[in-house]
């Protein structure tokens, strides 16, 4: 981990506007390939007077780039998975939703409580996210006009709704006098986004995800994108189970008070990700 104190500049401010014209075009072009499909076709799987559930459990090897502002000291961090893994306490991400005929809601939760032991800090922070909200599903599309429903298909969800963050952090200088601050900050930004779903063949599937959010309401700007290739399984019955791998980014601009009492958030958390999903 590398913290070192900065002044806000040009290179800052250009960096937060490549991350937000990035963030955008993600989910436009999530967006536009739902709309531009054009073959409808009818699976029960997709579309069902049935409620339908899945929960999902998954590690991510999170690396975290960007600047941190406690009580006015501003730092950067730059930390790595490797950095992460030698010093993590608890790590929980999981998600799970639940759906019936087009309308489905969603919950899914990040939380790290990371320690790191510098040379002349020592640094404790606990980091949670929790996305939730309802979506709507367009299609299902046939993705191969001749084969039909039994073929690849695509379904697109659009969805609205927030996500809670709360960031608990403490820097403790070892020279007495140094630096002793801690603060706890929390705070809900609003999102929407869309999340396409590639049936490719009965046992292969692909997801496509990108949102954006904040508005000034809480946050400047959030963004969280991801990709993932998944394989179905037989677990308890039927092809209920997939695991998948893919890459994720989540990313906050957040700064709260002014002088001595500011707390500014402004991070990137990236990097690959595997997991299971059940579903029932």
């Amino acid at each position: 981990m590398n913290i070192v104190p900065h002044p806000i500049g040009a290179g800052e401010t250009a960096r937060r506007t490549l991350k937000s014209r990035f963030a955008f075009c993600i989910v436009c072009l999530c967006f536009m390939i739902g709309l531009f499909t054009a073959q409808a076709a009818g699976a029960d799987e997709y579309v069902s007077e049935d409620w339908q559930s899945s929960a999902t459990l998954y590690p991510w090897a999170v690396s975290l780039e960007g600047d941190v502002t406690v009580k006015g000291n501003k730092a950067e961090v730059d930390l790595s998975f490797s950095d992460i893994l030698d010093d993590l306490n608890m790590a929980v991400l999981m998600e799970a939703e639940t759906r019936k005929n087009r309308v489905g809601f969603f919950l899914n939760t990040v939380w790290m409580q990371l320690e790191d032991d510098t040379s002349l800090l020592d640094i404790t922070a606990d980091v949670a996210a929790i996305g939730f909200g309802v979506y709507y599903r367009l299609g299902p599309w046939a993705l191969d006009a001749e084969a039909g429903a039994s073929g690849p298909v695509l379904v697109t969800d659009i969805y609205a709704g927030g996500r809670y963050t709360f960031v608990g952090a403490e820097l403790e200088g070892k020279v007495i006098g140094f630096l002793d601050v801690d603060e706890d900050e929390a705070w809900v930004d609003p999102i929407i986004g869309v999340r396409t779903l590639w049936a490719l063949t009965p046992k292969w599937s692909l997801m496509v995800r990108g949102d954006i959010g904040g508005f000034g309401v809480n946050s400047d700007f959030v963004w969280q994108a991801s990709g993932v290739v998944g394989y179905n399984f037989r677990l308890f019955g039927d092809d209920n189970a997939k695991v998948f791998a893919g890459y994720r980014a989540l990313d906050w601009d957040y700064s709260d008070g002014k002088g001595t009492r500011k707390f500014e958030w402004d991070m990137t958390a990236h990097g690959p990700t595997i997991g299971l999903q059940y579903h029932f």
